[in-house]
């Protein structure tokens, strides 16, 4: 064979060898298309977002600092010392969506304690709009917060709409959660609210918004079952979320935040759960949501 041919086989030959070689590099842009189209769809998604917090924080009634006693309906059979019921969490623990105190969650609840126990119930919220879990931990838990009865936790939305890492959720869930009980009263915490209803925000992101939300529930059941006793969870949008969907009057005008008559209907379903926690206090922790949970373990 000839030098000649040899050189014209040589390239054929080694053309046919490298032919794999681009293989890799069609992966690999592929890869980085997909990362970014997700982070385009994140940036929109958080556009979205800051444009429905916007909308919503423009148009949303506050009704600033609750701190009431509610009396019980029969002032007569009163015991003179009122219970005392500490909440905190975020805007709906806060009463966003309502203009007076005796409308907002704390005071809705105190009112139902009030009319079972024959008792006045003093309420005092520490409750800030925007508040997440680590902010409740940091800014709510102050020194003199005296000696509550019970306390009362609405906290996670926002790290739902801020994307909280998981990790950070689960440790600032796990410390919020024992820096509740070195105060000594039991804690009744409140499920997340139904994303669903917030007809502020884009019907995409709200399934988005959903979907983060799962994720954030079970951490809050991993945190309450790693807790031990003394903690009650109350699935609210299990046992009242349908109703929020269907009935547009349980949301205020911002249509993020519950109305008076939402609040009252949130009302409902955790005011047991305080009475019986003012009243005994539980063996183990438990999970009041229709199937939520287990004792034990996860559903």
């Amino acid at each position: 064979m000839s030098d000649q041919h040899l050189h014209a086989c040589a390239p054929h030959e080694h053309s046919g060898a490298r032919r794999p070689g681009p293989r890799p590099v069609l992966v690999s842009n592929f890869v980085l298309s997909l990362a970014g189209m997700a982070a385009a769809a994140a940036a929109v998604s958080a556009l979205q977002l800051h444009e429905a917090r916007r909308r919503y924080g423009s148009q949303a009634s506050y009704p600033g600092t609750i701190d009431l006693t509610v009396a019980p309906p029969d002032p007569t059979l009163a015991d003179g010392k009122p219970l005392e019921l500490l909440a905190l969490g975020d805007s709906g623990m806060a009463g966003v969506g309502v203009t007076q105190p005796a409308a907002a969650l704390p005071a809705q609840i105190a009112q139902r304690v009030a009319a079972r126990t024959g008792r006045p119930v003093h309420v005092v919220s520490h409750a800030q709009p925007g508040a997440r879990t680590y902010d409740v931990l940091t800014k709510q838990l102050t020194p003199g917060l005296g000696l509550p009865d019970v306390v009362v936790l609405l906290v996670g939305a926002n790290d739902v709409t801020h994307l909280t890492r998981t990790r950070q959720l689960a440790e600032d869930t796990a410390n919020l959660l024992a820096r509740l009980h070195q105060l000594g009263a039991p804690v009744v915490m409140s499920s997340l609210p139904e994303f669903g209803a917030m007809r502020s925000v884009p019907a995409v992101l709200r399934a988005v918004l959903r979907l983060r939300a799962g994720v954030v529930r079970r951490v809050h059941v991993r945190a309450v079952l790693d807790a031990g006793s003394g903690v009650d969870l109350v699935d609210v949008r299990g046992l009242v979320g349908r109703e929020f969907l269907t009935n547009s009057e349980l949301m205020s005008r911002d249509r993020f935040h519950p109305s008076g008559a939402g609040y009252s209907r949130i009302a409902d379903v955790l005011a047991p759960a305080v009475l019986a926690a003012v009243t005994r206090r539980t063996e183990s922790p438990t999970i009041r949501n229709m199937g939520l949970v287990s004792i034990g373990g996860v559903a």
